[in-house]
C-alpha cells in the first residue's frame, strides 16, 4: 500500500510540476496555479508516513515531493504573520 501511495503522490507532483511549467512557457492562469498548489499539497499528504525500514531513495524522493509544499507553506505563515503584527482590526 505504502508503494501505491508514493506513485500517487509522484504522479501528482508531476502533473504540479507540468502545471507549472505551463504557466511559466505559455500564459498566466488563475486557475493552472490553484491546481498546481492543490497538487503539490495532496502530494505532500498522499505521502506515506515515515518507517524504519525505508531506503534511502524514498527519503531523497521525499524531499524532493515535500519542498514545494513546505515552500507554499512557509510563504502564508510569513504573510500571515506580517498580518498578525499589524495594529489594525483586520486579523487573519
Amino acid at each position: 500500500m505504502n508503494n501505491f501511495r508514493v506513485f500517487l503522490s509522484i504522479s501528482v507532483f508531476s502533473i504540479s510540476l507540468y502545471l507549472i511549467f505551463d504557466l511559466i512557457i505559455y500564459s498566466f492562469d488563475w486557475i493552472l496555479l490553484l491546481l498546481s498548489v492543490v497538487g503539490f499539497a495532496c502530494a505532500h499528504y498522499l505521502w506515506p508516513p515515515k518507517q524504519d525500514d525505508e531506503s534511502a531513495w524514498y527519503d531523497m524522493l521525499e524531499i524532493i515531493v515535500e519542498f514545494p509544499f513546505r515552500a507554499i507553506a512557509l510563504f502564508f505563515r510569513e504573510l500571515f504573520k506580517i498580518f498578525k503584527n499589524t495594529d489594525s482590526d483586520f486579523d487573519l
